[in-house]
């Protein structure tokens, strides 16, 4: 009986010892690096010094904030466009499995083959997107505009994400009985009342996931503006992610890229435990 309990754990023993080499270990030399520096490749031990410099810079700051403006922008963004389609979808559309094929393709594609896509799309004089798009803004470069990159690298983003943001909500939108929103009209509900008094209730614990998911993936983006502004015009678009890989990798700045990596890893474990609770009420609601 005994041996029958402990068979189980070890068949997932092996995948538990992967993922800790994998995640664990980098996890724990990233903190022991986050409190030292490196000096001619000799680490020396300075305590909490990298954070106390980290949180006095002001380029870390900026890019705090960037992060937040881009965050802010993709959550919201993403939301309203993947709502809208999984509304769509759900009331049922002739061909619909061939247009959620073709609205699956940017997310099938990798982040680089996207990026430099869109990156080639936006070059100054000779890309198709910047020729259409420039006279009506004013005759900017968007990939040399503060603003323009941002918004350029948001797009980019956001065309890349909404498929997989549309079936997070329309699976949870098909979990809905249909008899619920035929009581609300039989009772006098219009399309409007209904959708707020039942449908959005019971969708929002889905909804709730989403967004941490996406909010998620908008701390950790990196990809997108290395590849299509390399952090410009100046550090425009320098966002926290490339911020620490740029001290890291670029600058060799070992002791301090670690602790900006033990940082965004708080900021992502707060976000996991959020997560974690949206996926309990969601089970709660189901």
């Amino acid at each position: 009986m005994r041996q029958k309990k402990i068979y189980p754990y070890l068949l997932i023993a092996p995948a538990l010892l992967f993922i800790t080499a994998v995640t664990l270990y980098p996890t724990i030399f990233s903190v022991y690096l986050s409190l030292n520096r490196s000096r001619r490749g000799v680490l020396e031990f300075v305590g909490l010094r990298n954070f106390e410099i980290i949180f006095n810079s002001g380029d870390f700051w900026e890019s705090f904030r960037l992060t937040l403006i881009y965050g802010f922008l993709f959550v919201g963004l993403v939301m309203v466009f993947a709502f809208l389609l999984a509304l769509i979808f759900n009331r049922g559309l002739l061909f619909g499995g061939v247009y959620m094929s073709i609205i699956f393709i940017p997310w099938m594609l990798s982040e680089i083959v996207s990026s430099v896509m869109f990156r080639w799309m936006f070059l100054p004089e000779i890309g198709i997107a910047q020729r259409l798009l420039g006279p009506i803004f004013g005759d900017i470069t968007f990939l040399g505009n503060d603003a323009g990159a941002m918004g350029v690298v948001i797009g980019a983003t956001i065309w890349r994400s909404v498929a997989f943001a549309m079936l997070l909500l329309l699976a949870g939108l098909q979990t809905i009985p249909g008899e619920l929103t035929e009581a609300a009209s039989i009772d006098g509900a219009n399309r409007w009342q209904a959708f707020w008094k039942v449908t959005w209730p019971l969708v929002l614990p889905t909804t709730q996931v989403t967004i941490v998911f996406l909010t998620i993936q908008a701390i950790n983006a990196a990809g997108m503006f290395l590849s299509i502004t390399n952090g410009g015009p100046g550090r425009a678009t320098e966002v926290l992610s490339l911020y620490m890989y740029r001290e890291a990798i670029v600058f060799f700045n070992f002791g301090y890229g670690a602790a900006l990596a033990v940082i965004l890893f708080l900021l992502n474990a707060v976000l996991a435990i959020v997560y974690i609770r949206s996926l309990r009420s969601q089970v709660t609601y189901a």
